[in-house]
């Protein structure tokens, strides 16, 4: 049974790495998605940024009294793989969903990457999750032009091995480009408009878990030898041994693709190319004569 919206208490939780450019809008998407249910909570786990992605969160933090954050540092010389990290602070989401008296009522858990990917994420997208037949534990997302999060997916007949070590066995039949058309991006298919597909594991950027759900379960970034493995796998695979069942959602498309490509560059030199220059220039040639070569940079 799926507590009704206006009853339950919902968590909107994510790791965040130089997630400047995207966080705010992110946090606001979300939290607007949420809007229904009777209290809503968002809580962001932070490592290793580099950009200003702190500073957001500090003011995220201070403008919405649901918003909290946590900081672990720099996690990368002790976690080198990437997937290890993302593994801890989802683990880390975890704990505080378990120990944190301020989540004991939370009744769902909506885990969201916080790129940019879930831009169309909308709040009648969310409802309408409630509104399906399906006896869902977990739905996740995806994508209208085409599937992307093969890594993170397991079904029996589209994907059941990691692709990525069934492109490395391929690689020396059928070469390097062959393999990756076969293992990874023929699989990165368009999903129909509606319905349910159930699998063992997916992700596509964004997940509502049922609260016991996702506690019954842990993140594990790395395999057996060491490398990396996506996290969301020895998740899902807790999950799917304690009974719980995972659904893509056909209908909860959180955008066309997944990440914006980035404005192409601007053709010849840019303003942020000749601050850099000068800046550089002045320092090895001195302020005078380095702006008679600057006025050359600008003319030619």
């Amino acid at each position: 049974m799926r507590k009704p919206i206006t009853q339950a208490e919902i968590l909107i939780a994510g790791p965040a790495r130089n997630n400047a450019d995207t966080l705010v809008a992110e946090v606001g998407t979300l939290l607007s998605s949420v809007a229904s249910f009777k209290k809503s909570y968002c809580l962001v786990v932070e490592s290793d940024s580099t950009d200003s992605t702190l500073d957001y969160l500090e003011r995220l933090q201070k403008a919405i009294p649901s918003f909290d954050y946590i900081s672990l540092g720099h996690l990368a010389k002790k976690m080198p793989r990437r997937t290890e990290r993302l593994a801890f602070a989802r683990n880390r989401i975890l704990d505080e969903l378990r120990n944190n008296p301020k989540y004991a009522a939370v009744d769902y858990v909506v885990m969201a990457d916080l790129d940019g990917i879930n831009r169309s994420i909308t709040r009648e997208k969310f409802e309408a999750c409630w509104e399906l037949s399906n006896p869902w534990d977990v739905v996740t997302a995806i994508q209208s032009e085409r599937y992307y999060d093969i890594w993170a997916l397991r079904h029996p007949d589209w994907n059941p091995i990691d692709c990525f070590t069934q492109r490395s066995r391929l690689e020396s039949v059928i070469g390097k480009e062959a393999a990756n058309n076969l293992a990874v991006k023929a699989k990165q298919v368009v999903l129909p408009s509606a319905g349910m597909i159930e699998v063992d594991s997916a992700f596509g950027g964004l997940g509502i878990y049922k609260r016991d759900a996702l506690l019954a379960g842990r993140y594990i970034g790395l395999d057996d030898s060491g490398n990396e493995a996506c996290e969301h796998i020895s998740l899902h695979a807790d999950l799917r041994n304690e009974g719980y069942r995972i659904f893509i959602n056909c209908a909860l498309v959180n955008s066309a693709h997944h990440i914006d490509p980035p404005p192409p560059p601007p053709k010849g030199r840019t303003m942020a190319g000749i601050k850099f220059l000068q800046k550089i220039g002045i320092t090895v040639f001195g302020e005078e004569r380095f702006h008679k070569y600057l006025d050359l940079l600008k003319k030619s």
